[in-house]
């Protein structure tokens, strides 16, 4: 019997481990906030690339617990972002696109490099 009561904690010590890896840390509201930028660049016609699915996953696993107001900046923020990129000038444009490749890039390499690779073992 301890047999089986030993090697039950273990793989539940193992689950919960694994599940504790795999999830994305917590961000910062100001982190959040940016966050939903760059969904609102990726989600415009004119600036988003095939990352946009990312971001939206990347915000739902994110979006637990936070203050109302944060909500609500968060929001703001995306829409502007899509406003700019829908009527921007080439000026504009231009930092956008260097606003999507650096600072939201950031975002996607260090959610996935937190997570780890699938196994194919046999």
């Amino acid at each position: 019997m301890r047999f089986y009561t030993a090697a039950f904690t273990v793989a539940a010590f193992c689950a919960a481990a694994a599940t504790a890896v795999a999830a994305p840390a917590r961000l910062s509201d100001a982190q959040y906030i940016a966050l939903n930028r760059c969904l609102g660049i990726e989600s415009s016609k004119s600036l988003g690339t095939a990352h946009e699915a990312a971001f939206r996953q990347l915000v739902k696993t994110q979006d637990w617990a936070r203050q109302s107001y944060i909500e609500e900046k968060a929001d703001e923020a995306r829409q502007t972002a899509a406003d700019e990129s829908a009527n921007s000038s080439a000026a504009l444009n231009a930092k956008l696109v260097a606003e999507r490749d650096g600072v939201c890039r950031s975002f996607l390499e260090t959610t996935t490099a937190s997570t780890p690779a699938p196994s194919h073992a046999m």
